[in-house]
């Protein structure tokens, strides 16, 4: 028995409340075990009887996640503990440590892992719900905080649980504060949809804004006001192509000179590789124009292959670094300081692609790297891209503008899945339509894009902060329900 907890509640429990741990609550008809310890090879994705997970464990409700099955005669094989309807599932680890749920009993048979801890009382002078709203509360939480064992995967042992008691009130009084907080939680899950529905809100509003902003119509009326002003991107992108050009000339002679060997002609010239135009069509404004993705850049290329594995030296970019019009700069892992990593090294204003990952939404995203101060390599499942110049192209632009219309698009209508890792092929990077708007045009669009994502990004702080208070209430309300104080009991 846990005696800072019966310390904790001297004075505190009604007329009538007793304090119990679990195991003196367990009638002989009832169950208080770990789960089934089911390996790999016991499963069978055709069985007929489900394995819960931890995943399937809400802090409250059933998450209902997992898909792992075994067959009836495996399980009985293995002497499994089949699930109830009310059972309590505890998960024994982390997040949160303790998390309990009811179990529906609304499917086909189910059995349990052994991280998850089966609570049946046996009686109906403990209701379930009673013990499952405890196991979720402050007072039990703050508990089991110093029961807990492992290092790398922390964990309680159902033996430390057993030790813990909890509070109990007559079944009559269980049941009408049960009530209640089920009453006071239905109002604050409906605040917390509420809130939850505005997110969404916000998340399908940044994509209106995206899609305008690429199709002109955000700057529809800036454009008339300012259409005498405006070079047409037709002509831009002859500018660009011909910078473009005589960039890779500057640099082909550079090599020459850093060999000694001067060209005696302009044949070498002809090596120049013309990349290839865009053939795809969409309705935009007059001064606009669809490129390829190719014709605005110097180069686009994969990173470096080497696995980092030191505690400290050269930082190199995690994959997940990059998401849609981000790059996080910190998310870092480091090689040996002594790296060779001329030609990997990134520059403010470069754009880099995720070329792999799990998730096949976040394939082909791109980021402009901002900020950056100290010297930072890139993993070979991001590419870099290097635009021609900045003088002719904003980079914000064409970082938000590769994230949505016609580019996602046309990214995610190349990119291939195999083994359940999603990639998209450097070329295809190369062949993306992109939207290409006069100069000044690109600038502004950027710019009100930028303050409309900042207002947004404010609003859904806002909205995060108060579904955190509301759940906080949540735990305020469980606080007070085992202390008799939530009724006049």
């Amino acid at each position: 028995m846990s005696k800072e907890l019966v310390a904790s509640y001297e004075g505190e429990l009604p007329i009538g409340w007793e304090l119990a741990t679990i195991g003196e609550l367990i009638t002989p008809e009832g169950v208080f075990i770990d789960g089934d310890w089911i390996e790999s090879k016991d499963q069978d994705p055709n069985g007929d009887v489900r394995l819960l997970q931890l995943a399937d464990i809400g802090d409250g409700f059933y998450k209902n996640k997992s898909s792992r099955f075994l067959t009836k005669d495996k399980a009985e094989e293995l002497n499994c503990t089949f699930l109830k309807k009310g059972d309590v599932l505890l998960a024994r680890m982390p997040d949160p440590l303790g998390r309990a749920c009811i179990f529906p009993g609304d499917e086909k048979d189910c059995v349990t892992v052994v991280d998850v801890c089966v609570i049946r009382s046996g009686t109906d002078e403990v209701g379930h719900k009673w013990l499952m709203y405890w196991v979720n509360s402050p007072k039990f939480r703050n508990t089991i905080a110093s029961l807990q064992s492992g290092t790398t995967r922390r964990r309680i042992s159902r033996g430390n649980l057993a030790t813990i008691t909890f509070p109990v009130p007559p079944p009559e009084q269980q049941k009408r504060i049960v009530a209640k907080i089920e009453e006071l939680f239905s109002h604050i899950g409906a605040g917390i949809a509420a809130l939850n529905k505005s997110k969404q809100l916000l998340k399908q509003y940044r994509q209106s804004v995206l899609k305008a902003a690429v199709t002109g119509e955000l700057t529809k009326q800036w454009r008339l006001e300012n259409k005498d002003k405006l070079e047409p991107a037709s002509e831009l992108l002859e500018r660009i192509l011909k910078e473009r050009r005589e960039k890779w000339e500057a640099q082909q002679l550079a090599q020459f000179a850093a060999k000694g060997k001067m060209p005696k002609n302009d044949k070498w010239k002809e090596k120049y590789n013309e990349p290839e135009k865009s053939a795809f069509e969409t309705v935009l404004p007059d001064t606009w124009l669809v490129c390829s993705f190719e014709e605005l850049i110097l180069e686009l290329k994969n990173g470096i292959s080497k696995k980092p594995s030191e505690e400290s030296g050269l930082a190199i970019l995690r994959i997940s670094a990059v998401r849609p019009m981000a790059v996080y700069k910190d998310d870092v892992r480091y090689l040996p300081l002594d790296f060779k990593s001329a030609g990997f090294e990134l520059e403010n204003g470069d754009l880099l692609f995720t070329r792999y990952n799990g998730n096949p939404e976040l394939v082909g995203v791109c980021g402009k790297v901002k900020g950056l101060k100290d010297k930072t390599v890139y993993p070979d499942k991001l590419m870099r891209a290097r635009p021609v110049t900045t003088d002719l192209i904003s980079t914000d632009y064409l970082e938000l503008s590769l994230n949505c219309g016609i580019s996602k698009d046309f990214i995610r209508s190349v990119t291939k899945t195999t083994a359940g890792q999603s990639g998209v092929a450097g070329g295809d990077v190369k062949k993306c339509p992109t939207v290409l708007a006069p100069y000044e045009e690109q600038v502004e669009i950027s710019k009100i894009v930028s303050e409309k994502i900042e207002a947004m990004q404010r609003l859904e702080t806002e909205l995060d902060n108060q579904i955190t208070k509301a759940e906080k209430n949540k735990q305020s309300i469980l606080a007070s329900a085992f202390t008799g104080r939530l009724l006049n009991v």
